[in-house]
């Protein structure tokens, strides 16, 4: 599917608030981080801007210069590795390796992994309830807006977080929130 189809295709199963959020520019935003985010997920601040996904996932805004870390919004981390939490990539382990862009209350993250130019980023999640033989960590060959689509329409290998409230929900909501 196209990058417009599957805008329209988030448009049209997550209706946007009426009115537009104000994103910073996109240059504005690469000062901050020292890289610019990925164009999906800009286009996503600026139809949904920050908020609650079916009172499920948080997506978390672009916050400025020296806010990171102080307020909650997209930013570098890394992981410590800890027991039992199998499939952590290398670059995982590096800060800036991974952004976070998101929660939940289940206390699953996701991020995406950094290797490549921003528009190559794709997504991981950290499902923190997962069964003994299935992986903590997965990567999806996908960014943010094709992540939601296939969530949605559990396109997905599997349900990526340990709740089900998103997973093949033909009706979900958004709520904006300020972080």
């Amino acid at each position: 599917m196209s990058s417009r189809a599957l805008k329209d295709e988030l448009v049209r199963l997550l209706v946007p608030p009426t009115e537009p959020w104000a994103v910073p520019a996109p240059d504005e935003i690469a000062r901050w981080y020292g890289t610019p985010l990925p164009s999906d997920f800009l286009w996503l601040m600026e139809r949904y801007g920050p908020g609650l996904v079916s009172d499920y996932l948080g997506i978390l805004p672009p916050v400025a210069e020296g806010a990171t870390g102080e307020v909650h919004g997209v930013g570098p981390c890394a992981i410590e590795p800890m027991e039992g939490w199998e499939g952590i990539e290398p670059e995982y382990l590096v800060h800036g390796g991974l952004y976070g862009w998101g929660c939940n209350p289940d206390g699953d993250g996701t991020f995406w992994s950094t290797t490549g130019a921003p528009d190559e980023w794709r997504v991981v999640v950290c499902r923190r309830h997962h069964g003994p033989s299935e992986p903590a960590w997965t990567r999806y060959d996908c960014g943010i807006v094709e992540f939601l689509v296939r969530t949605f329409q559990g396109r997905l290998p599997h349900n990526p977080f340990s709740g089900t409230d998103l997973w093949g929900n033909a009706s979900p909501t958004f709520a904006r929130e300020a972080w």
